[in-house]
């Protein structure tokens, strides 16, 4: 098996199978499974909107100056990336019937999305309550890219002047090259 499973299909699907269950085993006899799909858990895959340049690699872990530059810009894609996902996330709250639907601010009497029976109004509040934690999760996250990038843009401009502190010109290495070499020592 190759590590690389960006080249594994998404999901696998068989539509010729089948598969009779035993009568003792549902209560319906004569059921039989005639296909089934799965997702493909070992498929591995970065979203287009993740990727700042077609055949990107991603960034090194072994930094200089020149390249901290691209780091700075993944922070800064990724974090864009997540903040834009995490408005256009309305479209499920939407599709839930907004933000008081099933939540703290649900109208009284009013049935949830899902229905008016009572596990339907649980279920619609338990998604009303993922659904603002993973927004703001999102959020937090873009946020926290955002500030590395601004950190590492901190830490590449120290490194830029302290290189630039301790740069030596080709003059001052030939005088101390030729200082070294006028002592006769032999070293």
């Amino acid at each position: 098996m190759t590590d690389d499973r960006t080249t594994q299909p998404e999901r696998y699907v068989n539509d010729n199978l089948y598969i009779p269950i035993p009568a003792g085993a549902v209560p319906t006899p004569g059921l039989a499974v005639t296909g089934f799909e799965v997702d493909n858990v070992n498929h591995a895959a970065t979203p287009d909107g993740l990727v700042t340049a077609p055949g990107e690699a991603g960034v090194k872990t072994e930094w200089d100056a020149s390249s901290l530059d691209s780091a700075i810009t993944w922070l800064e894609t990724h974090a864009a990336y997540l903040n834009k996902l995490s408005y256009d996330m309305v479209d499920i709250q939407d599709l839930m019937g907004g933000a008081a639907a099933g939540g703290a601010g649900a109208v009284a009497g009013q049935p949830s999305p899902l229905g008016g029976f009572d596990w339907a109004t649980r279920l619609a509040a338990k998604h009303q309550g993922l659904y603002q934690t993973t927004e703001a999760g999102v959020r937090r996250l873009s946020e926290s890219l955002y500030d590395a990038a601004e950190a590492l843009r901190q830490v590449k401009q120290n490194y830029e002047t302290a290189e630039e502190q301790n740069r030596m010109s080709a003059a001052d290495m030939q005088r101390v090259f030729g200082d070294v070499a006028g002592n006769g020592d032999g070293r």
